[in-house]
Order: C-alpha cells, then sequence, then structure tokens
C-alpha cells in the first residue's frame, strides 16, 4: 500500500510539472484571450478551466484502465506505439489550427466585404469555431479533447512500467485495469492545477483591470500568441512526419 501511494504521488507530481511547462504553454494565451474578450469574471473563468481539463481527465483515465487490462507487452507492441505516436501528432496539428482559427478570430478577422473570398471562408470557419458570443463552454471542451489526445503519445509508456511494477508481477485483471486507471487520474489531476490556477488568475485579472484600453491590450497579445503557437505546431508536427516517413 504504501508503494501504491508513493508511484500515485509520483504520477500527481509528473503531472503537475506537465501542466507547469508544457499544459499551460499552450492553454495559457488561449485561456487569458478568451476570458478577457469574454469580461469573464473568476468564478466563469474556473468552470471555463474545469471545462478544459475534464476531457483530459476523463479519456486518461480511461486510457489507464485499457492499458492496465492490456498490460505491458500489448503497449509495446510496435503498431500500438505507431497507432498512439500518429493520433498524437494528428492532436498536434488539429491544435495549432484551433490555435490560429481562434487567435485571429480574437484578433478581428471578420470576413468583411473587402476581403477576398479566401479570407472570408476562414474568417467564418472561425466565426464557426468561435462565435465570440460568450458562450465558450464547447470550445473549451473541444479544446480539451484535443489536448488529452495529444498527450497520449507521452504518458502511455511510463503508465504502463508504472503499473506493471506497482502490480506485483501478475495481477487480476479487474485490479490491473483499476491500478491504471489511478495512475492515470493521479497524474491528470496534478497537470489541472496550474489550469485551475491560471483561470482563476486570469479572472482576477478581468475582475480588477477596469481600463478597457489594457483589457483589449492583453487580448490581443495573447491572441497573436496564440496564432504564433499554433502555426509553430502545425509546422513542427508536419516536420515530424515529413522525417518519419522519409520524405526528405
Amino acid at each position: 500500500m504504501a508503494e501504491m501511494g508513493a508511484v500515485l504521488l509520483a504520477f500527481f507530481i509528473w503531472g503537475l510539472a506537465r501542466g507547469l511547462s508544457t499544459c499551460l504553454f499552450l492553454c495559457a494565451p488561449g485561456m487569458v484571450s478568451i476570458m478577457v474578450n469574454e469580461r469573464a469574471g473568476m468564478l466563469r473563468s474556473l468552470r471555463l478551466g474545469l471545462v478544459l481539463s475534464l476531457p483530459r481527465i476523463l479519456l486518461l483515465t480511461s486510457l489507464g484502465a485499457v492499458l492496465g487490462l492490456a498490460g505491458f507487452e500489448a503497449l509495446g507492441a510496435v503498431q500500438a506505439r505507431d497507432a498512439v505516436w500518429w493520433i498524437s501528432l494528428g492532436a498536434y496539428v488539429l491544435l495549432g489550427l484551433l490555435l490560429v482559427g481562434v487567435g485571429l478570430r480574437l484578433l478581428g478577422g471578420g470576413g468583411g466585404a473587402g476581403r477576398s473570398a479566401r479570407t472570408r471562408f476562414w474568417a467564418d470557419l472561425a466565426a464557426r469555431v468561435y462565435p465570440e458570443s460568450g458562450k465558450s463552454d464547447r470550445l473549451f471542451l473541444l479544446w480539451g479533447g484535443v489536448l488529452s489526445l495529444a498527450c497520449l503519445a507521452e504518458v502511455g509508456l511510463l503508465e504502463g512500467v508504472a503499473a506493471g511494477a506497482v502490480s506485483g508481477g501478475e495481477p487480476s485483471a479487474g485490479l490491473s485495469a483499476g491500478l491504471g486507471a489511478a495512475l492515470m487520474f493521479s497524474l491528470s489531476l496534478g497537470a489541472t492545477v496550474p489550469i485551475m490556477l491560471a483561470a482563476a488568475v486570469s479572472g482576477g485579472l478581468v475582475e480588477r483591470v477596469r481600463s478597457r484600453q489594457r483589457l483589449e491590450f492583453v487580448k490581443r497579445v495573447t491572441a497573436m500568441l496564440m496564432v504564433l503557437l499554433g502555426l509553430y505546431f502545425i509546422f513542427r508536427e508536419a516536420y515530424t512526419a515529413i522525417t518519419k516517413l522519409g520524405w526528405y
């Protein structure tokens, strides 16, 4: 029992470290810009932070149960690793497109009459993803789901190793699945803490800063960061895929 508690704590700390680095890097610009744009207070911001984190908690916990049930040997198969890798790569590309679209929307990329047909198409598409009407729950739910898929390649292998070590080698199927789910639940909770803190800070910023000019400046800066971050992920994953396939 003490060994299990230690591994759960280790996974929570690992999730916390990821949340303070990769996850916060991915989420903070979009969270701040959208919450400022909607003038969301602290309670509303915390709700959106929870909506963003919920898909990852559910998916990673379910993944832990599946991996624990399948066992480390199945996870180590080349086909399984490749499938998870491609899912993660596709999720990062989708995440990049999402960041670019919403970022441009927040920067005012409307589909006015003076714009080209291609520009109006992308502006209309961005407006469908984020209508800027204050109802961003679905956007945050989609965002959280894409983020959870992007995490798959990075967390699966270590989870399998830890589940096998804690279980003592020959657990029952139910125990193995439960251990895997518990480990990944602990990791996802750790990654959620920084997101909720960032949401609280964003809500506090909106409530305390009364100047519309300052809030607009913050929104535009963070929206530009969203676009740059999205372009980075799109080109990074494209380069990674080309390199893996040997198309160079």
